[in-house]
C-alpha cells in the first residue's frame, strides 16, 4: 500500500506502458506502477516523465512528458502517425533464415534508422539454420550498418552484440519469429521473457511481445522489445525523405540533373545510372521505389478529402 507521506514530483523513465497503464523506473532504480492523469497524454515505453506520488494511491501519476530526443513512430493503416517508443539511440533489427525474411520490410526497419539519425544494427539470427540469403548480406555489408550473426540457442556472438550495446538505448524490431525474445533472455536472463514456438503451418511466429519493455543489460545499455510485426512503414513526412532511408541512393542523388528527382523516370538520373552500373543493388533500389509508392499512399490518406 501507498504510505502517508507527502505528495512529490520526480523523473522517471517509462520501462513498460500498457496503453493507459505504465510501470516507471525511478531515479533509485526502484519500478513502481502508473498511470496516465490525463486521457489525451500519450506515454510511451522511453519517455522522461514527471510523475507524482501521492499518498492513499499505489500507483505514481505521470503529468508530463520530457521533451523526447527520438520517436521510433510507424504509419497506421489510415495514415496516422502512431510512436512506438522514444528517446532511443540505436535501432536493431533481427533477421532470420526462418520465417523466410521479408527483406523489403527490413530495409524499411533499416531505412528507419537512418531517418530518425540512429545507429542501425543488424542482426541476423538463428545462426544454426541453413542460410540462403548471402546476396541480400553482402548488399547490407557495402552500407553504413553494423552487423552481427547471433544464434540464441547457443550463445554465438552475443558477447560481441552485449560489448557494443553497452552504451546504447536500442529498441529492438523484426519480424514475428526471427526469435527476439531468445535472443533478449540470452542477453539478459532475468529478462524472463515470453518465447513461442513456430507455426510451422504458415511459417510465421506468433506475437509473444505483447507491450514494449525496457530492459537494463547486465553490463551496460538497455534494450526496449518492441512487439512483432508482419509488417511496418515508417512515417515519412514528405516524399524528398523517402531517399534518406537509403544511404546509397541520397548519396548518389546528389548528381541527379534535377534536385527534386524522384529517381523513377526522370532523365539523367543518377541513382538509375547506378543501377545499371551495379554500384547501386537492383533489389534496394526496388525496395526504395517500393516504400516511394507506400510513403504516397499513406500521405495521401493524411489529406483532407
Amino acid at each position: 500500500m501507498a504510505d502517508n507521506s507527502e505528495d512529490r514530483s520526480v523523473l522517471a523513465t517509462v520501462t513498460a506502458a500498457y496503453g493507459r497503464r505504465m510501470e516507471l523506473e525511478l531515479n533509485d532504480g526502484r519500478r513502481v506502477a502508473a498511470r496516465t492523469r490525463r486521457r489525451r497524454l500519450r506515454v510511451v515505453c522511453g519517455d522522461r516523465v514527471t510523475a507524482v506520488s501521492q499518498s492513499g494511491d499505489d500507483d505514481w501519476i505521470i503529468d508530463a512528458i520530457e521533451p523526447r530526443c527520438s520517436e521510433l513512430a510507424r504509419t497506421d493503416s489510415r495514415g496516422r502517425r502512431e510512436i512506438l517508443v522514444a528517446n532511443l539511440t540505436a535501432l536493431i533489427v533481427v533477421a532470420a533464415p526462418r520465417p523466410k525474411p521479408d527483406w523489403y520490410m527490413i530495409d524499411r526497419m533499416v531505412g528507419t534508422a537512418f531517418l530518425l539519425g540512429l545507429r542501425p544494427i543488424l542482426v541476423f539470427n538463428k545462426s544454426d539454420l541453413v542460410a540462403s540469403d548471402d546476396a541480400v548480406l553482402t548488399e547490407y555489408a557495402a552500407l553504413p550498418i553494423e552487423r552481427f550473426t547471433t544464434n540464441a540457442l547457443s550463445g554465438d556472438g552475443l558477447a560481441s552484440l552485449a560489448r557494443r550495446l553497452r552504451t546504447e538505448v536500442a529498441a529492438l524490431l523484426g519480424q514475428s519469429g526471427v526469435g527476439k525474445s531468445s535472443l533478449l533472455n540470452a542477453l539478459v536472463p532475468s529478462a524472463s521473457e515470453a518465447t513461442g514456438a513456430m507455426n510451422e503451418s504458415t511459417d510465421e511466429g506468433r506475437h509473444t511481445t505483447v507491450a514494449a519493455r525496457q530492459i537494463q543489460l547486465p553490463k551496460g545499455g538497455r534494450i526496449i522489445d518492441a512487439p512483432g510485426v508482419r509488417d511496418f512503414a515508417p512515417h515519412i513526412e514528405s516524399m524528398a525523405r523517402v531517399a534518406v532511408a537509403f544511404p546509397e541512393i541520397l548519396a548518389a542523388s546528389a548528381a541527379c540533373r534535377f534536385t527534386d528527382c524522384t529517381h523513377r523516370s526522370e532523365p539523367a538520373c543518377a541513382v538509375r545510372a547506378g543501377v545499371d552500373a551495379g554500384t547501386i543493388a537492383e533489389r534496394r533500389y526496388a525496395s526504395y521505389r517500393r516504400l516511394f509508392v507506400i510513403t504516397d499512399q499513406l500521405i495521401n490518406k493524411r489529406q483532407p478529402h
